[in-house]
């Protein structure tokens, strides 16, 4: 019998997922027992390379937190996809601790695509100090030794991506370590994490399950998927994070014993996920992958000669509060729960417009229940970018005349079947069968749809890209620009880079692991700004454009407003 506590969705796991959850949450006690330490006087790069590992378990705790807890379940698979990049960066410098310095130049890049995204959105920058460096000048990650200005960058993950399936095997110890990403149809698997990592129409058909609620679960297959690459991804990263800073392994704890359980659990998770999936697990040779070009990362021009380096007269204090916007986003939480929509209520509902209403709730639950938990605000700075996306797109389909509506919908879902065939084919192009690949995009037979998912029109027309829907989303505001900024910001948070772990940190004896108030009230503000459209357009469309629903909409809209009045003040954005 499962030794797994009941999950509070109520719903009813198979013996093999059941399984799969309990190795899962025994890797997670396992890493919770490695005591952390923050060393403030270590170089810059081993202070980084320290929190690296900290930050990965606390996603991998917060994504199995997740199962089964009946809402939020696509962020599992952003949160997945995050573990994933870390692991592919941490094995790569793993295999080479001399690679750790170049961390800083990703601290380098990320810093220098904030302060160019202040300059090409035209905002305001007077909080651009606080995003650049968001706790005191520890470890020279001010950069004032001018010691590390010119330091190279990671490669960037497509790079990791095509180097890791193209690798030689070397020693055996490693090579373990390797294999828990060595599987069957990996760059399909990432797609599919991709997919749910943006929050999309796609991405929430993993939640389509015969006994769940639709947007909030997820079905087995694909929490099998999510939760073998971030098992995969956050045991890399300790091992490989070990490796690059050996000394700041705790020296009450025996590395190589810890590594190994850790690494032991690790694989028995992969080695149930494949039993649910279907992908099974096999180590590559360079025979089975044909080698592509590497990409190159694309050169910037510097806004400032020294992105890297922030004088010390320009180093803000750490004196903001969300408090007043935490009262705001509670009062608007009020305010969303005040009127609820029944999609089924007369035995007919629209899959994407109950998607777009279900899935707003679902991520807006994610981050009113994250978001002041220790630990776990990133999970909510991740869902708040995907209600922000879904809500660009969700004002873009439905901004039209009604006699172009009709057009801008085939656009729409052709976007969506187009992706999923390509990543049907990415899968059968790894020698995975047809009928896998498909029978991971199945629906339930409680779901009929009226064109067939693999149907495309021919000569279609790509989606505008995420940036010009932004673009149009911020028009009504002073600053229209500040959304498409607000994104990039995010997005540091959901890509785990080095600007996002300084702003998991606030000084204090110790140091504790609360989210910087910058970015926490940038993650409320625009997740009620994207749940107001998403609720509030899906109730009413629900509601056969019934009055209520109208006024409930702009409820909605004048609470989130509130959200962004009280948060102006913490993000100066807009």
């Amino acid at each position: 019998m499962s030794s797994t506590p009941p999950r509070p969705d109520g719903r009813v796991e198979s013996p093999q997922l059941s399984d799969l959850r309990d190795v899962t949450r025994a890797l997670r006690f396992h890493l919770d027992t490695l005591p952390v330490e923050y060393k403030l006087a270590a170089p810059p790069h081993q202070f980084l390379a320290g929190l690296a590992f900290m930050l990965a378990r606390q996603r991998f705790a917060c994504a199995d937190s997740m199962l089964g807890a009946g809402f939020g379940g696509s962020v599992v698979g952003t949160l997945a996809r995050s573990l994933f990049a870390e692991g592919l960066r941490w094995l790569w410098i793993g295999e080479d601790r001399n690679r750790c310095r170049r961390i800083l130049g990703d601290l380098i890049e990320e810093r220098n695509r904030i302060c160019l995204t202040f300059e090409q959105t035209d905002v305001s920058s007077d909080s651009l100090t606080r995003w650049l460096m968001p706790i005191p000048d520890v470890a020279d990650l001010a950069g004032h030794s001018h010691t590390w200005a010119d330091v190279e960058a990671l490669p960037t993950e497509a790079e990791l991506l095509n180097d890791f399936l193209t690798h030689q095997l070397g020693t055996a110890g490693h090579d373990r370590v390797r294999a828990l990403l060595d599987m069957e149809g990996l760059q399909g698997a990432v797609k599919i994490l991709e997919h749910a990592g943006h929050g999309n129409y796609l991405g929430l058909m993993s939640s389509l399950t015969l006994d769940g609620a639709i947007a909030h679960d997820l079905r087995a297959d694909h929490e099998a998927l999510f939760m073998q690459v971030a098992a995969a991804g956050v045991a890399i990263t300790l091992v490989g994070s070990a490796a690059a800073v050996p000394e700041l392994w705790p020296a009450e704890v025996d590395r190589e014993a810890f590594t190994d359980k850790a690494v032991a659990l690790a694989e028995r998770v992969c080695d149930t996920a494949a039993k649910i999936h279907g992908l099974r697990r096999v180590r590559k040779t360079e025979a089975q992958v044909s080698k592509r070009p590497r990409n190159t990362r694309a050169p910037r021009g510097l806004l400032r000669p020294m992105a890297a380096v922030i004088p010390q007269e320009e180093l803000l204090p750490d004196v903001n509060t969300v408090d007043q916007v935490a009262a705001a986003a509670e009062a608007y939480w009020e305010v969303a729960r005040n009127f609820m929509v029944n999609p089924w209520k007369d035995g007919r509902t629209s899959l994407n417009i109950t998607l777009m209403y279900a899935g707003g709730w679902s991520l807006l639950e994610t981050v009113m229940v994250n978001y002041t938990q220790p630990g776990a605000a990133p999970t909510a700075v991740s869902a708040a970018r995907m209600l922000l996306e879904e809500a660009a797109r969700a004002t873009w389909r439905y901004s039209v005349a009604p006699d172009k509506a009709e057009a801008r919908f085939v656009q729409y879902f052709d976007e969506y079947r187009a992706m999923r065939r390509n990543t049907i084919n990415t899968l059968t192009g790894s020698g995975i069968s047809r009928k896998t690949a498909e029978q991971i995009f199945a629906m339930p037979g409680n779901v009929q749809l009226t064109k067939p998912l693999d149907q495309v029109t021919k000569g279609r027309e790509p989606l505008p890209t995420i940036t010009s829907m932004l673009r149009d989303l911020g028009r009504p505001y002073p600053e229209p620009g500040w959304l498409e900024l607000a994104y990039t910001l995010l997005s540091q948070m959901t890509h785990s880079t080095p600007v996002a772990y300084l702003h998991t940190l606030r000084a204090g004896d110790p140091w504790t692991n609360h989210m910087s108030p910058e970015m926490l009230a940038l993650a409320l503000d625009v997740a009620c700004l994207g749940s107001a459209r998403l609720i509030g357009l899906g109730a009413w469309l629900l509601s056969d454009l019934s009055e209520d629903a109208n006024d409930y909409r702009k409820r909605l809209a004048r609470a989130a407003a509130e959200v962004h009045n009280a948060a102006r003040s913490v993000h100066f954005l807009d």
